[in-house]
């Protein structure tokens, strides 16, 4: 039930500033649901649902990972580099061990290239290439299979050009592996919730937002204020701990386990009044819940608190995450519903 959809959504591009392909397909899939629908002026689409009662805004991103054209070589190979913010002037451990080999996808004008994102194999390497500790920017290309800088720009490829990983999404055993499960997964969440609940049963005024450009800063959350919601859930990945090399002492979640209740982040302390009422429906629900600190981590919460929407943040729980093999449990999606429903219907 939930493989097909999370497929479909992960395999859509939408990296940071172009989301409208995601957006605009669940406009058409919310629209029949909606008492007003729209996509505002910088991209977020905004769902009424519907219900009576406080006004509660429940978020998930539809951005995701992205890296930028930099330079275009004149045997037509491009250059890249991070697409979020960019805090260091070299790729951090975890994205240079995730890039090489991977499968790409080139956002041109109006036009989509597949690539590979390479290196140079030991066979060809100097060795001072071979001697060389950590990764630079100028280590990783793309390769499209063009010879020559005039036929990438044909493509409609130039600098500044995004571009995303491009991996099918496949499941593995128990769990569904693949890019961009953060966010969409969370999306396919409230697609689940606005099309299996039924809003004359809310306790609850209800809007669903899928907001734009969260991996750069929280742009799409930030233009909501107190004055447009009562309270918030927002619907995140979440951190796994159940791989080696994770010390338990630190990361005490699991995929599986249920979704994390999220208290506090390196942005903000969850709001304890909203956060308890979770709880409270998690547990009517019979949903198991996981309990998350987290230091390297932030969500759109963050900005919809610093704008005085009392906010919650309930995340499923992923392995390998801002990587092209993202990894959740459809269980934990499946809790994260349960748990939505639950504390719409029930004065909690």
């Amino acid at each position: 039930m939930w493989f097909d959809l999370v497929k479909q959504l992960t395999e859509l591009p939408g990296p940071v500033g172009y989301e409208e392909r995601v957006n605009r397909f669940l406009l058409q899939r919310w629209e029949p649901y909606a008492q007003d629908i729209k996509i505002d002026p910088i991209g977020n689409l905004v769902a009424h649902i519907g219900g009576q009662g406080p006004r509660l805004l429940l978020t998930a991103h539809s951005d995701e990972i992205c890296f930028l054209v930099k330079s275009i070589s004149e045997d037509g190979f491009l250059f890249i580099t991070y697409g979020q913010a960019d805090m260091v002037s070299r790729p951090t451990r975890s994205i240079g061990m995730n890039m090489t080999g991977q499968p790409c996808l080139v956002l041109g004008d109006d036009t989509l290239v597949e690539g590979t994102i390479a290196a140079l194999s030991g066979h060809v390497m100097t060795p001072q290439q071979r001697e060389k500790l950590g990764f630079d920017w100028n280590d990783f290309f793309i390769d499209i299979g063009a010879k020559s800088r005039e036929e990438v720009l044909e493509q409609g490829i130039q600098v500044g050009a995004q571009v995303i990983w491009n991996p099918k999404t496949r499941q593995i055993g128990h769990y569904i592996t693949g890019k961009a499960m953060d966010d969409r997964a969370g999306l396919a969440i409230l697609d689940r919730f606005i099309r299996g609940t039924d809003p004359k049963t809310y306790n609850y005024d209800v809007y669903v937002v899928s907001t734009v450009q969260e991996e750069i800063g929280l742009i799409g959350a930030g233009s909501f204020s107190k004055d447009d919601f009562d309270l918030a859930i927002s619907v995140e990945v979440g951190l796994s701990g159940d791989i080696p090399l994770v010390d338990y002492k630190d990361m005490p979640t699991a995929l599986g386990a249920g979704p994390i209740v999220v208290h506090k982040d390196y942005g903000v302390v969850y709001d304890r009044a909203v956060t308890k009422r979770v709880e409270t429906a998690a547990k009517a629900a019979n949903v198991p819940l996981q309990h998350g600190v987290f230091s390297n981590f932030g969500t759109d919460g963050i900005s919809l608190t610093q704008r005085g929407i009392p906010t919650a943040v309930v995340a499923f729980p992923a392995r390998y995450t801002h990587s092209p093999f993202e990894t959740v449990a459809e269980g934990d999606l499946e809790g994260i519903f349960q748990l939505l429903r639950t504390f719409v219907q029930k004065d909690v």
